[in-house]
């Protein structure tokens, strides 16, 4: 009798709780029309993701565990501790067969109780999940509606990552499977590319349904495969805002993974050599110097147009060993940090800073005119505290454009380095000197596409090449516009304007100019939008302004472009935002928004197979009740 007891209270547990919801409504696309979710007032939990992927993922060694950075993915499928499912804010239906889903991107639509025992779920939590396994399309949003999932942080990164290692695993045999003889197998190919690829699978599964970026892939062709993302899509203009901008983020990891850079920028390193650093230190400090030339190609390293180096060390003194006018080869370059000796002494870091402008950052020494429009760059590697005030000397190292990364190794002092740098995302810490090699691809990537810093009533004169960018940004106090002029000397230029992205391009701006052929392009744009909630900024020092950056950039439409560009501060009165071509404002976008929408109205259409459904479960469940009680009292 005790056997038969279980096996119905077991029945009616599992009708109660392990069947798939079905719903007392039905889903009604045009209640949504809008919304980007349902529900909508599902949130999506805030993740520190960086307004663009061009320096690549974050340091750290490239073939390192776990294969893949996790966090790129987070970003692009938004992470939620409520279930939800996506739709199409132009028509409120379901996007594709989507599924109600949680956390990053972990989807219920196509998973099973089988699935996640399989991954050692625990059973609790497969529990909690069930009812939505199999659900799709419009079931799934009546699911999601009428009985919200709700997780907890720790549940929700347990389904997330448990997913997402099995994700790699399915997509590393695949790969091992398809790769043609010659290329890497998967572990040993970089984990930025690695990444890339498992992004891509996350969101449309097997290769089938992306047959040409995988046929590129698995023959290495990482050229091919950058361009394949970047024109992923036959019809763009049709496709989410979102997808575009993460089949471009993809291409831009790659790409920096790939430590080649053929852009021209003047970068000076000033390199630690106090008595703390000691010798052995000091050569890692100048192996990650060699490293980062290297992955400038030497045809990029003469002329006007090449990338210069210089570099210098510090310690109570300071010593120039070459400048940015020295050398025009890899070699030359090469031969003269091997010549570089360790001196020792104390931290005189500010001193330095001054000289830096004395004795590096000047025309003479080989500095490209202001005119000229190439990124200045200073890089700072410093193991601990100067004896000496920084703060005043950054600022006038900063205040001539030049963009300072400010890289603190073991017992480096924080606050000294936010002062020295550019911004606080331009301030890197490591824990020892051998990172450094593990950081190499990161700040190279950094390098490359820094945008230029611009002066205000500045004019720039330069070129550029189509389906490649110029990178600008200003400093606006947050009481003024912006002002942008950008004229077309040769060519025609596209100008694309952020006030959060570095890199804006035609999938993710603030404001567009997009008429090509007009030549005189003036573009305003206000500083700063205000936004509930959000914390003021706070002045670096009290000399500080209270400003703001803008982010311009330009590509072109012809073979190659010539143009120059100035940027002014105006008064919001008579200087309103928007373009001389028309007022201009950014798409919507598609991403998970990080804000409660309204209330989500309920689903009230009922069907006759949901009642049908109902009443045959109520019928069962209530049947095997009776047992039961027959069971107990011996009827």
């Amino acid at each position: 009798m005790l056997v038969r007891f279980l096996i119905l209270l077991a029945l009616v547990l599992g009708m109660i709780y392990a069947e798939p919801y079905n719903c007392r409504g039905v889903y009604n696309p045009s209640d949504y029309i809008g919304k980007l979710r349902v529900p909508t007032d599902c949130k999506v939990e805030q993740l520190d993701c960086p307004a663009s992927w061009k320096s690549g993922i974050p340091k750290g060694s490239e073939t390192s565990a776990p294969m893949i950075y996790q966090t790129f993915l987070n970003c692009h499928e938004g992470f939620t501790l409520c279930g939800y499912v996506p739709i199409d804010p132009k028509s409120g239906d379901v996007l594709g067969q989507s599924g109600v889903t949680i956390g990053a991107g972990v989807d219920f639509g196509s998973k099973s109780r089988a699935y996640f025992t399989s991954l050692s779920i625990s059973p609790a939590l497969v529990d909690k999940v069930e009812p939505y396994f199999g659900l799709k399309r419009n079931l799934a949003a009546c699911a999601a509606i009428e009985r919200p999932l709700s997780l907890t942080l720790a549940e929700a990164n347990t389904l997330t990552d448990t997913v997402k290692g099995d994700f790699v695993n399915k997509v590393s045999k695949r790969y091992d499977s398809d790769k043609d003889e010659n290329a890497l197998a998967f572990a040993s190919v970089p984990r930025g590319i690695r990444t890339a690829i498992v992004s891509v699978w996350y969101q449309f599964g097997y290769p089938s349904a992306y047959p040409k970026f995988w046929g590129f892939v698995k023959k290495n062709d990482w050229d091919n495969a950058i361009k394949e993302l970047r024109n992923f899509y036959k019809n763009p203009n049709e496709q989410a805002r979102g997808d575009l901008i993460r089949r471009n983020n993809e291409a831009d990891i790659i790409e920096a993974t790939l430590l080649e850079c053929n852009r021209s920028v003047d970068v000076v390193f000033l390199i630690d050599e106090s008595g703390s650093v000691g010798s052995t230190n000091f050569q890692k400090s100048l192996n990650f110097v060699e490293n980062m030339i290297k992955a400038f190609p030497d045809g990029k390293l003469s002329g006007k147009d090449g990338t210069r180096f210089g570099l210098s060390t510090f310690s109570s003194g300071y010593r120039s060993h070459f400048y940015l006018s020295s050398y025009t080869d890899q070699s030359a370059y090469l031969s003269a940090v091997n010549r570089v000796s360790y001196s020792g002494g104390g931290t005189r870091l500010g001193r330095a800073l001054q000289h830096i402008l004395t004795y590096q950052f000047t025309e003479e020494r080989g500095l490209r005119p202001e005119v000229d429009g190439v990124p200045r760059v200073l890089i700072v590697l410093t193991d601990g505290q100067s004896h000496d005030v920084v703060s005043i000397p950054a600022k006038n190292v900063r205040d001539e454009n030049i963009v300072v990364y400010a890289i603190g190794i073991g017992g480096y002092n924080r606050t000294q380095l936010k002062e020295i740098a550019t911004s606080e995302s331009h301030v890197y810490t490591l824990s020892t000197f051998t990172q450094l090699a593990k950081f190499i691809s990161t700040l190279t990537a950094s390098t490359c596409y820094e945008p230029r810093s611009a002066s205000l009533n500045e004019t720039i004169i330069t070129n550029v090449a189509k389906d490649t960018y110029q990178y600008f940004s200003y400093k606006v106090k947050e009481s003024s516009n912006l002002e942008i002029n950008v004229v077309d000397l040769s060519g025609s230029t596209l100008v694309y304007v952020s006030r959060t992205n570095p890199h804006p391009y035609k999938y993710d701006y603030d404001i567009v100019y997009d008429l090509s052929t007009q030549t005189d392009k003036i573009i305003v744009i206000t500083p700063i939008i205000h936004v509930a909630n959000t914390k003021p900024k706070v002045k670096r020092s009290a000399d500080d302004e209270l400003t703001r950056q803008i982010y311009v950039s330009v590509t072109s439409d012809t073979e190659s472009a010539s143009f120059k560009i100035e940027g002014n501060e105006c008064n919001p009165l008579n200087c309103t935002e928007g373009t001389n071509e028309m007022p201009t404002t950014q798409p919507p976008t598609t991403q998970l928004p990080t804000t409660t929408a309204n209330a989500t109205p309920a689903a009230t259409k009922t069907t006759s197979s949901a009642r049908v459904v109902i009443a045959t479960k109520f019928v069962v469940v209530s049947f095997a009740m009776l047992m039961i009680l027959f069971e107990i009292y011996d009827i």
